[in-house]
């Protein structure tokens, strides 16, 4: 899934702590079957690639709160 390729800076942590328990469990799934085929120099079979219809950005709303609430606490700090 798209949202799987996220360069993970301190938002994208804050954000995947947020995440509900399933959701988090199905993305570190997706990652270590990335890493098994990556070492094992295989590529995923096509019946199972992820359907364009299907790749929803599950992490995107947890990011934009994260980082507007980052925003807004360093708008306090100024002040």
């Amino acid at each position: 899934m798209t949202d799987d390729t996220i360069y993970e800076d301190s938002d994208v942590k804050e954000a995947l702590r947020r995440l509900p328990e399933q959701t988090f469990n199905e993305r570190m799934f997706r990652m270590k079957r990335a890493l098994d085929l990556s070492m094992k120099h295989q590529i995923l079979p096509k019946n199972q690639w992820t359907k364009y219809e299907e790749d929803v950005p599950y992490l995107q709303p947890y990011l934009k709160e994260v980082v507007h609430e980052r925003k807004e606490k360093e708008e306090w700090n100024k002040k």
